[in-house]
């Protein structure tokens, strides 16, 4: 029989035992310090005119790889990119005889993330890469999500992160340069 046991929120109100964590905690830090600043420095850097929710999302799946939480990391970019994917399709209008009608009314339930996709891209609210990109971010996540083989999450990890920054700087390029150090609608 295998049992997983934590009892540290027990435990943690003995002040010994709480002293003990403390240093063991601090001890860690130390330690970890060259490879958490190594792996900020692999995530790429990233600039959008397109703020939302997704934005804070982003900063949280940024932390979980600082931190080296490589499944977190996984799970916290495919839920960026589908919180990406649904502001952005907040823009696709639909009409029946040159009449609005709603998402709602449309599909039974909430779209899934790749009908979802497949409107953005109809809708060239997304070009052909950024779709392809979303789709592998997708993809990735599914393979931890429903797993049927064996995956490399540190890899997996920066990959799909590095992926939706990409994403964002494109749409973003698209859109504004940088002149005299001033951001510039083009």
């Amino acid at each position: 029989m295998k049992i997983h046991l934590d009892t540290t929120s027990n435990i943690i109100k003995n002040p010994s035992i709480k002293k003990q964590i403390e240093d063991n905690l601090r001890q860690n830090f130390e330690m970890e310090l060259p490879e958490t600043i190594k792996r900020m420095g692999e995530t790429s850097s990233f600039i959008t005119a397109e703020v939302g929710f997704y934005s804070k999302l982003l900063n949280d799946a940024k932390e979980c790889y600082r931190l080296g939480l490589y499944y977190a990391t996984i799970s916290m970019i495919g839920i960026t990119a589908e919180r990406f994917s649904i502001e952005l399709s907040e823009k696709v209008e639909f009409k029946i005889n040159e009449k609005k009608i709603l998402e709602e009314d449309l599909f039974d339930k909430s779209l899934k993330q790749s009908l979802r996709l497949i409107l953005l891209k109809k809708a060239e609210i997304i070009k052909l890469e950024i779709y392809n990109k979303l789709k592998e971010i997708s993809e990735i996540r599914n393979k931890y999500v429903h797993p049927k083989e064996e995956g490399d999450a540190k890899k997996d990890s920066l990959k799909s992160l590095n992926l939706f920054i990409e994403i964002i700087n494109s749409r973003f390029s698209d859109n504004y340069i940088i002149k005299e150090g001033k951001i510039v609608k083009k």
